[in-house]
C-alpha cells in the first residue's frame, strides 16, 4: 500500500523536474548561444521514476548581427512549441500522480474504518 504512495511521490518529483527544465529553457529562449536542457524520464528498478537532465548541444539558428550582413551569431536551440508541450506533459504527470495519492488515501481511510 505504501509503495504506491512512494511511486506517486516519485512521479510528482519527476513532473516537477520536467517542469523546471522547461521553465529554464523558456526563460532563456532568447539568450544568445543558449543550449536547452532535456529531461529524460526512466523507470526506476525500485518503482517510480528517475529523471536525468542533459544539455542538448545541437547548434541554434544563425542570426544576422545587424551591423554587418556577413557576420552571424548563434541563437538559442530552444523550440518554444516543444517546451510548451513538455510543460503540459509535466502538469498532467503531476495531476495524475496526485489523483493516485488521493485514491490511495481514500482506500486506506476505508480500510481503517473497517478495522474500527
Amino acid at each position: 500500500m505504501f509503495s504506491g504512495f512512494a511511486t506517486a511521490l516519485s512521479g510528482i518529483q519527476a513532473g516537477s523536474r520536467l517542469l523546471g527544465a522547461s521553465a529554464h529553457n523558456i526563460a532563456n529562449a532568447q539568450t544568445e548561444n543558449f543550449k536547452r536542457t532535456r529531461a529524460i524520464l526512466e523507470e526506476s528498478s525500485a518503482g517510480g521514476v528517475i529523471v536525468t537532465l542533459e544539455k542538448d548541444n545541437r547548434p541554434g539558428p544563425q542570426l544576422p548581427t545587424g551591423d554587418d550582413p556577413f557576420t552571424f551569431r548563434e541563437g538559442s536551440n530552444v523550440e518554444l512549441e516543444e517546451e510548451f508541450i513538455h510543460t503540459l506533459e509535466a502538469t498532467h504527470l503531476i495531476e495524475a500522480n496526485l489523483a493516485g495519492i488521493r485514491t490511495q488515501d481514500k482506500v486506506l481511510g476505508s480500510l481503517l474504518d473497517i478495522i474500527e
